[in-house]
């Protein structure tokens, strides 16, 4: 029991997160709360330039951004910084799971924040420690995380048959395997790498995807994959 333990502990401390602090996490304690919870809290910092930096020389597997709305950001990174931050961090081809804690819920900026490269988003109302680190541990297994309300919304207004079966026979096998690449975050370079297949022949495929699944951006997509049962192949 012990040895299993330890185990458990040394997997747990072997998850390496950074935060980019703002007042409602240095408010909650989140860094100190989540080393508690066993994580491996490499660094903390309010400085968008300084976290951008330490992701490219020693990049942890989970990096906490905690943003503001743009009109209250006088402490803290807003919104939009983190969409640059978001930016940067692709062009930078940085393996690095970037989870948003916000009290923003705009469809539309959340919508921004997965198509720039966000794995995760969550509101911070309510919000626990114990909960961001169960959101951990859902991104390092490869999950996206979507807003309970976001997720809601899409369900009360399905834009596709109810039928997932009957939506998935609608698909190709190609289109059904770049879905699921989809709804684990990839983007149209990376799908192409692991299908072995030119990047326009997946804008293609993802064109499709959108007419046949009636969604409007990658996030609306990868939404329609979660709830058709669709999950990232083991190799993401």
């Amino acid at each position: 029991m012990a040895a299993g333990g330890l185990s458990m502990a040394q997997n747990q401390l072997s998850v390496r997160i950074s935060v980019l602090e703002g007042p409602w996490s240095a408010w909650q304690g989140l860094a100190d709360g989540l080393r508690s919870e066993g994580l491996n809290v490499m660094s903390v910092t309010r400085d968008v330039r300084t976290l951008l930096d330490s992701l490219g020389t020693d990049p942890p597997q989970v990096t906490i951004l905690d943003v503001e709305p743009d009109h209250e950001a006088t402490v803290g990174c807003s919104v939009t910084e983190g969409l640059n931050l978001l930016r940067e961090a692709r062009k930078r081809r940085l393996e690095v799971r970037m989870l948003m804690l916000s009290a923003v819920s705009a469809p539309d900026i959340i919508s921004q924040c997965f198509d720039e490269g966000a794995s995760g988003y969550l509101f911070r109302a309510g919000l626990g420690v114990g909960a961001v680190a169960t959101a951990i541990h859902g991104l390092i297994r490869g999950e996206r995380l979507f807003p309970v309300q976001l997720l809601r919304n899409d369900f009360e207004h399905p834009p596709v048959a109810t039928q997932p079966a009957s939506v998935l026979n609608a698909l190709t096998q190609r289109e059904r395997e770049v879905l699921g690449y989809v709804a684990g975050g990839a983007d149209n370079l990376k799908i192409a790498a692991h299908l072995q297949i030119a990047e326009r022949t997946v804008k293609s495929h993802v064109t499709q995807l959108y007419r046949k699944l009636g969604a409007e951006n990658r996030t609306q997509l990868a939404l329609r994959a979660c709830h058709l049962g669709v999950r990232p192949p083991p190799d993401l």
